[in-house]
């Protein structure tokens, strides 16, 4: 069942976008997403093309689809990592939004404290997110596994980025965000199964954090205890909640 529901959940936020008319909420992540495309894929050609030296003028036609290659794989995981800070705030009232719709109201902390500790689960993902790149990268030179880890890696990372907005709100810390992740593995899972499925779709990717971030807002409240909260009522916190109380992405 949390496998299932995991795995529906991005396309799931994609029919309550359509259902409740939420279409105002995701234009500016859409602009801000197709923007990001273009920025992370140009310069990921740069990067590839200065440090790798592929493209060169007479270069073979199988050294320019190694060039188009590597730099769509530079691109995808600048966007990955650039795209939830740039479009966090947009993203986040379309979420909240959605909380409003199903359970009446939804928990709110401190804009200035909420905007710290933004900056600081930022950094700690980004750190996170560097050290798995490395043991990627290591792994690729000597054993040939590191694509599928790398995969792995960042479909974790895009089940943290979906699930960030219900927790935050709910003061989770950043290891307690991780928690969650790990205490629902079925969901976890399908999660990161079925938003890897919708980001692989070319048109489909300056829409799937939106569309994503409502299916893992609606996963959370349907695996939270505190479900049948109606309007009044405030939802349940978040276990683990390991910095002080209120938390951000």
């Amino acid at each position: 069942m949390g496998f299932l529901r995991g795995l529906w959940a991005p396309f799931r936020g994609a029919v309550f976008v359509a259902r409740h008319g939420l279409w105002p909420y995701v234009v500016a992540p859409v602009v801000v997403n197709a923007a990001l495309i273009v920025g992370t894929s140009a310069l990921g050609l740069h990067v590839v093309r200065q440090r790798l030296g592929l493209g060169a003028p007479g270069a073979s036609t199988l050294a320019l689809i190694g060039l188009w290659v590597a730099a769509v794989i530079v691109g995808v995981v600048l966007f990955i990592v650039l795209q939830p800070l740039l479009a966090a705030p947009f993203v986040d009232a379309l979420t909240e939004r959605t909380e409003i719709i199903v359970r009446g109201e939804h928990p709110r902390i401190g804009v200035l404290l909420s905007a710290w500790r933004a900056v600081g689960h930022g950094l700690l993902k980004l750190v996170c997110y560097a050290l798995a790149l490395a043991a990627v990268l290591a792994l690729s030179a000597l054993t040939g596994v590191g694509g599928g880890l790398a995969a792995v890696a960042g479909a974790l990372v895009l089940a943290y980025d979906g699930f960030d907005f219900p927790l935050a709100r709910r003061g989770a810390g950043f290891r307690g965000k991780w928690k969650y992740l790990l205490l629902h593995p079925g969901q976890t899972m399908g999660y990161c199964v079925g938003a890897t499925l919708l980001y692989l779709v070319p048109p489909a990717i300056v829409v799937a954090p939106a569309f994503a971030a409502v299916g893992a807002t609606l996963a959370f409240l349907d695996s939270d205890p505190n479900t049948d909260a109606g309007p009044g009522r405030r939802a349940a916190v978040a276990p683990d909640n390991d910095d002080g109380g209120a938390s951000s992405r």
